[in-house]
């Protein structure tokens, strides 16, 4: 869009040609010499914002974005039903409740927490854990503490337990 000055020269013009030395009619004319003086205070402020950002170092705290973005995929994980035993439900998010199963089964020396699924959001839940046994320890007994602490510290955080547990032995482990 063309904008006049009270000279008539075409403002947009003057100002991209403020980099370069001026006409001899911007030398004599004071709303030019304007023009020119603004376009290049314009240019020094931006040039002066680019060097400050350039030398400004952002500086990540992985532990806080880590935690950033656990909230935020905390609040986008798919719930799942867990009825109690007198028939009420409670909606607990995914990322609850694979912190419940990691949590129960952490001290556990003869499983390893490789893997916990799902069953479909918003069914009763149904949960498969794939588990890496340690070498040498009865595998039906490991598979059954397993199931038992977790079985347990669903009851005690939810007041509930899903309508199963299944434990798929992946791995043995030393």
């Amino acid at each position: 869009m063309e904008v006049k000055l009270a000279c008539g020269a075409d403002m947009n013009r003057v100002w991209e040609r403020a980099a370069q030395p001026p006409t001899e009619h911007e030398t004599e004319c004071p709303a030019c010499q304007a023009v020119r003086t603004e376009a290049r205070r314009a240019d020094r402020l931006r040039d002066d914002a680019v060097a400050e950002d350039a030398q400004t170092k952002v500086v990540v705290n992985p532990l806080k974005l880590r935690s950033a973005w656990r909230s935020y995929s905390a609040d986008l994980s798919p719930r799942h039903c867990v009825v109690n035993d007198d028939g009420g439900q409670v909606d607990v998010r995914e990322t609850v409740l694979a912190a419940i199963v990691r949590h129960s089964i952490a001290d556990c020396e003869n499983g390893r927490l490789d893997r916990v699924r799902f069953s479909v959001p918003h069914t009763p839940l149904r949960l498969r854990i794939e588990l890496s046994v340690a070498r040498g320890v009865r595998i039906p007994e490991c598979a059954e503490n397993v199931r038992h602490r977790i079985s347990t510290a669903m009851i005690r955080e939810l007041g509930a337990r899903p309508q199963s547990i299944d434990i798929i032995v992946e791995n043995v482990h030393v």
